[in-house]
């Protein structure tokens, strides 16, 4: 059984490009390197399953996985994966998201013989313990997480055994995320008048992720120095929000929000410190690590996992929690103290790439999921289910 080539069907709902996705892509990646066959499935039109089939992994994408209560949608999806479940014959089913995880679990609980069912839990938000909940968690025979902080939500939350749940963090690309040089012609696309200290943060434009604390920092920044760019990449919901902060505080001149980029490495390129603030729901921070291959110093607040990266002193700052007021302050004052000594800042952004694959390696996310998945095949799935 330990040489078996195993066929892992990966599912995720998000349309766009995420933390979530990310990890899908790397680690069916990987375990196909193990021999293995990883699918990727998604709704319509979704980034991941295109990236998936760039990278030569099967896919499907037959779905909607639209959210909230849709009863028509979700039996609509139901059928066709149960259709899918039961021509392919999968040995794991392992859902990443909310809608996802309801509709493959129902799909796999029809199919015979049932394939084992593992689930990701990827973010802090906290878990409702009613019923429903503990009955949905309650059917996989696994659930990993991307960083210790998250298995307490899970254990205490609905109830779930400690011992069938596994941490193991996500992991950047090394051979995308690398040291390199800026390139003067982006930083005149992006308007970054060349010589000036660039502040940046990647992240989706929603309110977790803390965009308002970044910005009042930078008003405290530019005081000290006063030609500072800000940059945030991504986009969402809270765009306008930023940019009505930005103006409230006179500092939209030095803002720059680029939206949704494919050349993230070549804008942290040109980062002298990088910042992620986030004020709920980050469970590691995938665009730290990144950041942190990019050999880049990082501010972080410390919400679920971004302490696992980010070592105070060692690695950059972590803003430990607190009034909002006192959290800008802090933040604001570690990026004043990185731009003042660039000496610490690229030290610090050096241990940060070691720590990151010396930890945090693609090769280690696929070894310890494929631990996981052969010791669960190896004891045959439930044909009467849970």
């Amino acid at each position: 059984m330990a040489g078996r080539r195993l066929k892992i069907f990966h599912i995720n709902m998000h349309h766009h490009w995420g933390g979530q996705p990310n990890r899908v892509l790397t680690e069916c990646i990987g375990l196909k390197k193990l021999g293995h066959e990883p699918w990727v499935a998604g709704p319509a039109g979704c980034m991941l399953v295109s990236r998936a089939r760039d990278a030569g992994l099967k896919t499907f994408h037959d779905l909607e996985l639209r959210r909230g209560f849709r009863p028509g949608s979700f039996l609509r999806d139901l059928d066709r994966m149960k259709s899918l479940f039961k021509k392919e014959q999968f040995d794991v089913i392992h859902p990443h998201g909310s809608q996802d995880a309801w509709v493959s679990l129902f799909a796999a609980r029809a199919t015979r013989p049932r394939p084992v069912l593992v689930r990701t839990r990827h973010n802090t938000f906290t878990i409702a313990g009613h019923l429903l909940n503990r009955w949905h968690y309650a059917q996989f025979d696994h659930v990993i997480t991307i960083s210790p902080q998250v298995n307490g939500l899970i254990s205490d939350g609905v109830g779930y055994p400690p011992e069938k749940i596994t941490a193991i963090y996500s992991a950047p690309d090394p051979g995308r995320f690398y040291p390199r040089p800026p390139d003067p012609e982006l930083k005149v696309a992006l308007g970054i008048p060349e010589g000036v200290p660039v502040v940046g943060k990647v992240a989706r434009l929603a309110p977790e992720k803390g965009h308002h604390l970044f910005i009042r920092a930078a008003q405290i920044v530019l005081e000290r120095f006063p030609d500072t760019r800000f940059v945030c990449v991504g986009k969402g919901r809270s765009h306008d929000k930023i940019e009505k902060l930005a103006n409230e505080l006179g500092i939209e001149k030095h803002l720059i929000i680029t939206g949704f980029r494919t050349d993230v490495p070549d804008i942290e390129a040109l980062f002298d410190v990088f910042v992620l603030s986030p004020v709920s729901g980050e469970s590691l921070g995938t665009s730290i690590l990144e950041a942190l291959c990019m050999e880049k110093p990082v501010v972080a607040t410390e919400v679920g996992g971004t302490g696992e990266s980010v070592r105070d002193g060692e690695t950059g700052y972590l803003i430990k929690a607190g009034p909002e007021s006192e959290q800008v302050e802090k933040i604001a004052g570690a990026i004043i103290e990185l731009l003042e000594d660039r000496d610490s800042a690229q030290r610090m952004g050096k241990h940060g790439r070691k720590l990151v694959l010396r930890e945090f390696s693609p090769d280690i996310l696929a070894l310890k999921c494929d631990g996981i998945y052969r010791q669960l095949c190896s004891g045959g799935g439930d044909d009467d289910g849970l």
